[in-house]
């Protein structure tokens, strides 16, 4: 199980992280997600995060 203080760690990188970063964060907060017992908002919702912005930078 992911540790709460972790997930928010992940959540706040999201928010914050440069654009050439986002894939790498993004297959870290996917594995912390098949790691985790239970669902996790704070990862489901960094995951979220990191999916809209490189969304917006296709187009």
């Amino acid at each position: 199980m992911v540790k709460k203080s972790e997930s928010e760690r992940f959540l706040k990188i999201a928010s914050n992280c440069k654009p050439e970063e986002l894939k790498d964060v993004l297959k870290k907060v996917e594995s912390a997600i098949e790691k985790s017992v239970d669902k996790d908002k704070d990862l489901l919702m960094a995951k979220t995060i990191i999916t809209a912005r490189l969304t917006s930078m296709r187009n």
